[in-house]
């Protein structure tokens, strides 16, 4: 199928203006600023790590995955990492359009052109997508390779490999809006499915009529509390907090390997301690970092991420480095000391 009247902008420049718009205007940005906490109700009262509060007539928690959500948003949305490669391809080569295939595990193209005096574009090759903690990262990233070098054999020199992690809903549809059984003034943005840029500039739009009291065309649509009874939302729900379940019997299994002895520098287990589960951590010279394996936010078992080197819960999506901090929520604290 063809699409025309496609289009494609560089996100970093666009975030870059919009930085400058917000100050320009009088808005403050602050980065590096733990939010652990929101209180209050009129104002609201935002505590961050560093003890300081922050008073608002309303707080949007936009952070992929919402922190201050314990349960409702986590079972009507799944966390999926995903992947992606820069490969050199000759100028012109290829016709510059974003393409997707259809399969599952999916892929998608974008092309970089770069300026002069350089005489190649760079190809973004992404997909090969599975739900945290369920599969081998390194092994996912070799396939998406094999698929692009297979497909696209103009294809020079891999430049950059990374990966990343979305927000699937149950029903394909990001949620914007009141954050279910909260207060009317905390609102929240997430389940992007990897359209962070259509979804956070329509979010914000959405959630600023919200506030403002303005009606919005996509208010219910786009409703974090909507409840979708198609038997195709209902088999994800299902799917995925089924595995979600399944998770959860690793509290009772053995670890990863039997000794630590078996972990090599660089790398990381989960090692069974009589009742406990502990997350083992060997640094490239050899030195062994202990931290519990069980997730602050609902109580599942860490996994090894060996292409990034962390600590991911499968359950929601929580991530840690390989000393056990907190990385990115819903879980916010670090992994407990041993």
């Amino acid at each position: 199928m063809r699409f025309p009247q496609q289009g494609q902008f560089h996100i970093v420049k666009y975030l870059n203006g919009l930085a400058k718009a917000i100050v320009s205007q009088g808005g403050e940005i602050f980065t590096h600023t733990h939010a652990t906490d929101i209180g209050g109700s009129n104002p609201l009262c935002v505590t961050t790590a560093a003890q300081v509060e922050v008073r608002a007539q309303a707080v949007v928690v936009a952070t992929n995955s919402p922190f201050n959500d314990r349960v409702v948003m986590h079972t009507k949305q799944a966390p999926y990492r995903t992947y992606a490669l820069a490969g050199r391809i000759p100028k012109g080569s290829l016709t510059t359009a974003l393409y997707w295939d259809t399969p599952d595990p999916y892929h998608y193209i974008r092309i970089q052109e770069m300026d002069a005096p350089a005489d190649y574009d760079l190809l973004l090759i992404g997909g090969e997508d599975h739900k945290v903690g369920q599969d081998d990262p390194q092994a996912r990233l070799a396939c998406l390779e094999d698929w692009a070098r297979a497909h696209f054999p103009q294809i020079t020199a891999i430049e950059y490999r990374w990966s990343g992690q979305v927000l699937e809903p149950d029903d394909s549809l990001g949620y914007a809006g009141r954050n279910p059984l909260d207060r009317d003034n905390v609102y929240l943005i997430s389940g992007d499915s990897g359209h962070g840029m259509t979804h956070g500039t329509l979010g914000a739009m959405l959630v600023r009529d919200l506030i403002l009291h303005r009606p919005n065309a996509w208010g219910k649509l786009y409703d974090p509390g909507r409840v979708t009874l198609s038997k195709a939302s209902l088999q994800e729900f299902v799917s995925h907090n089924a595995v979600v379940a399944k998770d959860y019997t690793e509290l009772l299994t053995s670890g990863d390997v039997a000794s630590a002895d078996e972990i090599m520098p660089g790398s990381g287990a989960v090692l069974r301690h009589g009742l406990s589960k502990v997350a083992t951590y060997r640094d490239p010279e050899g030195q062994l970092h202990e931290c519990s394996a069980i997730c602050p936010h609902l109580g599942c078992v860490v996994h090894w991420n060996t292409l990034e080197t962390s600590w991911d819960c499968p359950c929601h999506g929580s991530r840690f480095d390989a000393l056990g901090r907190l990385l990115m929520g819903p879980a916010n604290s670090d992994l407990a000391g041993i």
